[in-house]
């Protein structure tokens, strides 16, 4: 189980610090590609065809990428109001159990998105489907979209893993709880 863990630890490790980083790069670009769009627009009064839709397309893959990020901080889709009451009062193995819980639904709702996006991807790929200014093909976007929610239901695979040893180790008995919780 150690080894198990210590894999885990690393693999998230490496998607936090290579996707983190390629997100923020990402939006970084993105503003500031949408806010000199803004200048071209409103003080020379040109713009890029293609721009409106590369900064909507860009945008919404790269957060979609970044979900997986929160994913692993369990920050995302956090009810922590209920988790801190429960721990408060002292029900710690209810929210040890509730953390296995919460694992298996993103595991499976993201899991089920990503498999099931394919048939999208493959219609887009072979319709040749493009954004509205006809420049930007929609497949790579849905490619993106897929990967991001894989990407989350691995990773939640993994925190159902290791919530699992957890439970079994009793750790939840530790009286501490996480800052965040995707409870």
């Amino acid at each position: 189980m150690d080894a198990f863990l210590a894999f885990s630890r690393r693999v998230k490790e490496l998607i936090d610090s290579v996707l983190g980083t390629i997100a923020a790069v990402m939006l970084l670009i993105l503003t500031l590609f949408a806010l000199l769009e803004i200048v071209r627009r409103y003080i020379f009064d040109v713009v890029f065809e293609w721009g409106q839709d590369a900064i909507i397309v860009g945008m919404i893959a790269t957060v979609s990428i970044y979900f997986a990020v929160t994913q692993l901080r369990r920050s995302h889709l956090v009810m922590n109001a209920i988790i801190q009451l429960l721990h408060a009062r002292g029900h710690y193995k209810i929210v040890g159990f509730l953390k296995i819980i919460a694992s298996v639904i993103v595991m499976v709702f993201c899991g089920a998105i990503g498999i099931t996006g394919w048939s999208t991807l493959s219609y887009a790929f072979e319709r040749d489907l493009m954004t509205y200014s006809l420049l930007i093909p929609l497949w790579p976007f849905y490619l993106i979209l897929m990967f991001g929610f894989l990407l989350m239901a691995l990773i939640a695979l993994l925190q159902l893993l290791e919530d699992i040893i957890a439970f079994a180790r009793k750790e939840y008995l530790g009286g501490e709880i996480e800052l965040t919780t995707d409870v």
